[in-house]
């Protein structure tokens, strides 16, 4: 690992770090007294987030160029500052801002603004060193490479240094407790106090880390030995388990509903193994040559292991149409098949007696210039997930291809700006739908108002459904349950009710809100099934389809006679091992955590 250029001497480069840390703590103190106090700006999404991605990203970028000379970093970090500011001011616009809502503005969630402060700061751990060591518009790729582990040692360094400090602390804290002396705990718990002392000792870690680059030269080597014996570890346990679907295919795989997430999180290992052990390409090889050589083989796994996320990617999104999570998952399998695409590549130059890892560098500048693009065209606008997902669930709505009330709520809490349009387009029976039904528009206006009436309305709507079977009782938990959802919809005492299940389906005190309109009937999912854990808080423990099987086990409209069914008392329990209903003439698979027994 060769030592990044580096000008400045220890003594402004810690007063630097140090002022930069007071300057960060200081926004953040402001920021967390606001958010603590419910005052501006904590109430105004368009300039909270902003200005938290100004406090938390500004100074990475200036500890992320540290291979640049001090006022070169300065430069680098007014850069990321205005990148921050942008993308920030973007969320924060389309999350509550002033451009939708006017003057009074919807409030806003952490995920809000902490989803884009992690992906950026993963943007600029590739693109800022990049910027730090380009001479004359040109990037070395060793040098970048060297940048970004020695980056990545700096901030280990702080976070470390910070740890420490809070061990001490915390355990100092506990001794003077001991002896009824409780101010050193108290002040830990002051924000006055810990907002500004995790700064300030964080910067200062990081100084250390820079002006002192021996110790980051002795953890890279130990990480590039450590990573030198897992690697083919890794490897060899890649390619066994691509080799079993050769016996048992990719159906148990997918049957998780985890596939490519999981998939996808050994690819990213493997990758990272693979550059760790050998600096990006750049060492020089340290196994034998066979080894060397059936290591660069083993990395062909990586391209089925992608077609099989995508492909499993692809049945869930068919399934249940575009999230954000899942534009994101695509972004992720984009970018780890681009390395995949280059090791494969790398492995047949090889073969055909080209140098060892010679393609090695290129895939990872290509990889990580994809990453770059990829990751400021989502954040930035260009490719906002929730405007894509908003439109393709809205199209699932309009085309009865799924649960009505679970696409409505997905409108509300995830799609942002864009969500809360489509609900008022939908709750005022915009023309360009062709129509909106009664009872979707109001699913609608009730997703659209405010948390308290919502719940207050959704509480008195349920107090007033029946209860069966004759003599059973709703306990009061699973109403307030179930008002927090907000996921019953518009229902009458003569189109709803509240069903305890019989107890052979999933024991005692199972519940449900079944409705006699054919709305459940559509997809796969009906009304859900509620339960008390241990705690007693209940949660959804499985779902009734909205349709039922008849005696051929063909699928039919199901919805109306359950909820005839219930009211008339006339509903079985199969024996298991099936455990599922039977009304009305039809058979109810009764669905637990992903598991459905269908007809044999």
């Amino acid at each position: 690992m060769t030592t990044p250029p580096t000008t400045p001497t220890p003594e402004p480069e810690a007063r630097a770090h140090l002022v930069t840390g007071a300057l960060q703590a200081a926004l953040a103190y402001t920021l967390y007294v606001t958010s603590r106090q419910g005052a501006w700006p904590a109430t105004e999404a368009a300039v909270f987030v902003p200005l938290f991605l100004l406090m938390a990203l500004a100074p990475l970028g200036f500890y992320l160029a540290s291979a640049a000379p001090l006022r070169r970093r300065v430069a680098i970090a007014l850069g990321v500052s205005a990148v921050a500011l942008a993308i920030g001011a973007y969320h924060g616009l389309t999350v509550s801002g002033l451009a939708a809502n006017g003057p009074t503005p919807e409030p806003f969630r952490e995920d809000d603004y902490l989803m884009p402060t992690f992906v950026l700061g993963l943007a600029l751990m590739i693109a800022v060193p990049a910027a730090a060591v380009a001479r004359e518009g040109r990037v070395r790729y060793e040098a970048w490479f060297d940048a970004l582990l020695h980056n990545t040692l700096l901030l280990a360094q702080g976070a470390l240094l910070t740890g420490l400090f809070w061990l001490v602390m915390f355990s100092a804290a506990a001794l003077f407790k001991l002896v009824r002396l409780p101010f050193l705990g108290e002040l830990i718990e002051r924000g006055e106090f810990w907002i500004p002392a995790t700064a300030l000792v964080f910067s200062y870690g990081v100084s250390l880390a820079v002006t002192q680059r021996a110790l980051a030269r002795f953890l890279f080597d130990r990480l590039t030995q450590l990573c030198g014996w897992i690697y083919p570890l890794a490897g060899a346990l890649g390619v066994a388990f691509v080799a079993s679907w050769l016996f048992q295919g990719i159906e148990p795989l997918l049957q998780t509903r985890r596939a490519a997430f999981l998939l996808l999180w050994f690819a990213v290992l493997s990758v990272l193994l693979v550059n760790a052990s050998s600096r990006g390409g750049l060492d020089e090889p340290r196994y034998p040559r066979w080894l060397r050589r059936a290591l660069s083989t083993g990395l062909l796994v990586l391209l089925p292991m992608v077609a099989v996320a995508l492909y499993a990617l692809g049945l869930r999104i068919n399934q249940y149409g575009w999230t954000v999570d899942r534009l994101w998952g695509l972004f992720v399998a984009i970018v780890i098949a681009v390395f995949a695409l280059g090791y494969a590549l790398n492995a047949l130059a090889e073969w055909a007696g080209r140098a060892e890892r010679c393609l090695v560098p290129v895939t990872n500048a290509v990889a990580a210039g994809v990453a770059v693009v990829g990751i400021l065209s989502l954040l930035s606008g260009a490719i906002d997930p929730r405007r894509v997902s908003v439109n393709d669930q809205v199209r699932r709505l309009m085309s009865d291809s799924g649960d009505e009330q679970d696409l409505i709520r997905y409108l509300a809490r995830e799609g942002g700006v864009f969500g809360r349009r489509a609900l008022q387009a939908l709750a005022s029976d915009d023309p360009v739908f062709g129509g909106v039904p009664a009872a979707r528009q109001a699913l609608a206006r009730d997703a659209l108002s405010d948390v308290d009436t919502r719940r207050e309305r959704q509480s008195a709507m349920l107090r007033g459904l029946p209860v069966f079977p004759a003599g059973a009782v709703a306990p009061p938990a699973l109403l307030e349950a179930l008002a927090r959802e907000g996921g019953v919809g518009s229902c009458e005492s003569s189109t709803c009710l509240i069903w305890r299940l019989p107890p052979e389906v999933l024991g005692a005190d199972a519940y449900a809100v079944l409705s006699r309109q054919e709305k459940g009937a559509r997809g796969n999912g009906g009304s859900r099934i509620w339960r008390a854990d241990e705690r007693g808080e209940w949660a959804v423990r499985g779902t009734l389809p909205g349709q039922g099987l008849d005696a051929r086990c063909q699928s039919q409209p199901g919805a109306a006679a359950l909820f005839d069914a219930v009211r008339e008392g006339r509903v079985d329990a199969v024996p298991p091992p099936q455990r599922d209903l039977s009304a009305g003439g039809l058979r109810f698979p009764v669905q637990r955590w992903g598991r459905a027994d269908g007809c044999d």
